[in-house]
């Protein structure tokens, strides 16, 4: 049945290029394709609970108990990054994988320390290993970059009427939140060069889950004993490890549903069927439940009571999406996808660093450097698989506080130079900034922190290098505001803003 290769395939491939065209050019498809994460299994699970995420996850589970792990091979976004690697890898010529144990012991654990730290509040480890959220840092952080270098120098080939999909925006970065990605990533290549899709069995949270099921599963792939010859070239070819072409059987809890067997074997040893007869044979899933269930209870327990010294720690010096409310709520419930990261169309969201500290490791926050947080613009709030980033209407995201102003008068060029600028004042939405008299017939900048909304405009236009003489710091929950009457404010005083 080598149609069902192609079937899957073609599935795959749309997936993947909706993830490609969500993150590459999410100004344009953003808004339309914002609901990639609903099918997802962990961001069902980690959202409050609703009943789309219920649906979703009776769905992955139900259709796995029917037909195995097609969710790894067709809708998980690591699993089809790397489908992605290891079809480079056969580009190349390399061929066969490296056969591990089936590890289910260790898989068991891995899943329920992640499970425990979650329940905990802890996110890092769910972060790292989940693989929604370890797909979308790779698109946002490896696949956005690349495309827009690439579409920087389409001119020089084609010319700028070749612009289909048009230009990339190449985001700014974090160097060493950055350097965590590209790492992460060379090392998912590496164990896909070895042993092909390893992590799906050993490290997936998700896959220790469905591999529970999917042994179990009504429609399994299986090796009908008269016409296999042990040949290996089923084995070989397999990249979850699950066949043993000389006992003839399978391992279907590790059978991530890919059929390149089927369309391998040229005398159709192999079968996609409903059970197994006295001709087929399958294998008992091999996860040694006492040890799995005795090491996982032991993890998930070490998972939820070990990282409390983190808890007290989230990342209070950072600025946070509108609509996050406050660090300990939102530290515990972002998987740092990175999907807001890749939508803000100002370019102020970008991965933490690890100077942040280990709980907010990765997770997003606003930095002014190369524009604002726009009044009129909350599309991260709109598209969190998670709702870590609360929905906030936009009539509400003018007057929501995300922070507040900070004046460094030490360092203004009014004070160091002798020279007007008023450029903070002119940019600031609310008047929390205005310029008022000072010596030599000078203006210079007065702040009303209590009406400030921490947009960035003042930061971010602030002329003063390297440290800011204006800045905005974070607050302890974000709220709304409200703004005295426009009539009420003080004038501005003519020529604020001279040049």
């Amino acid at each position: 049945m080598p149609y069902l290769k192609r079937v899957r395939q073609l599935l795959a491939m749309a997936v993947f290029a909706i993830f490609v065209l969500v993150f590459v050019r999410f100004d344009s498809f953003g808004s339309l394709l914002a609901a990639i994460g609903l099918p997802q299994f962990a961001p069902a699970l980690t959202a409050p609970f609703m009943w789309s995420s219920a649906v979703v996850i009776a769905g992955i589970l139900i259709f796995t108990a029917l037909f195995g792990r097609v969710y790894c091979s067709v809708i998980c976004p690591l699993g089809l990054v790397q489908d992605l690697m290891l079809r480079l890898r056969r580009l190349i010529g390399k061929t066969g994988y490296r056969t591990l144990p089936s590890l289910a012991v260790l898989h068991a654990i891995v899943a329920a320390m992640v499970g425990g730290t979650w329940l905990a509040g802890y996110m890092l480890p769910t972060a790292l290993l989940e693989p929604f959220a370890a797909g979308g840092r790779i698109f946002a952080g490896v696949f956005q970059p690349l495309a827009a270098v690439l579409f920087k120098y389409k001119s020089s080939f084609f010319g700028d009427s070749v612009n289909w999909l048009g230009m990339a925006s190449f985001k700014p970065f974090d160097v060493a939140g950055t350097a965590i990605v590209v790492t992460m990533t060379l090392l998912l290549f590496i164990l896909c060069w070895r042993w092909g899709r390893v992590y799906c069995n050993s490290l997936c949270p998700v896959g220790a889950v469905l591999r529970m099921i999917a042994g179990h599963s009504m429609v399994k792939v299986v090796i009908d004993t008269e016409k296999c010859v042990s040949c290996g070239v089923c084995e070989k070819i397999c990249k979850a490890g699950c066949i043993d072409a000389a006992t003839k059987t399978i391992d279907n809890s590790r059978c991530i549903a890919c059929f390149n067997c089927l369309d391998s074997c040229r005398l159709s040893g192999i079968l996609l069927k409903a059970g197994a007869n006295k001709h087929t044979k399958t294998s008992a899933p091999t996860s040694n439940g006492r040890r799995a269930f005795v090491g996982g209870l032991a993890a998930a327990a070490a998972g939820y009571f070990l990282p409390v010294k983190f808890q007290s720690a989230p990342a209070a010096d950072t600025i946070l999406p509108p609509g996050a409310g406050n660090h300990k709520d939102f530290s515990s419930r972002c998987i740092s996808c990175h999907l807001c990261v890749a939508a803000c169309p100002s370019s102020v969201i970008r991965p933490s660093s690890p100077g942040t500290g280990l709980r907010s490791l990765q997770q997003p926050s606003l930095v002014f450097d190369l524009g604002m947080c726009e009044q009129n613009c909350n599309l991260c709030s709109q598209i969190c698989p998670v709702m870590a980033i609360k929905p906030i209407m936009t009539e509400h995201k003018k007057f929501l506080k995300i922070g507040e102003v900070v004046y460094k008068q030490n360092l203004c060029v009014v004070e160091t130079n002798g020279t007007d600028c008023g450029a903070c004042a002119e940019h600031c939405p609310t008047q929390a900034v205005r310029m008022v008299p000072y010596r030599n017939n000078l203006m210079i900048p007065q702040t009303d922190p209590s009406i400030c909304i921490g947009c960035g405009s003042c930061e971010h236009i602030c002329p003063v290098r390297p440290d800011k003489a204006i800045i905005v710091k974070p607050v302890a929950e974000q709220t709304i505001i409200t703004l005295p009457e426009q009539e009420k404010l003080a004038p501005k005083a003519e020529n604020e803003f001279p040049f």
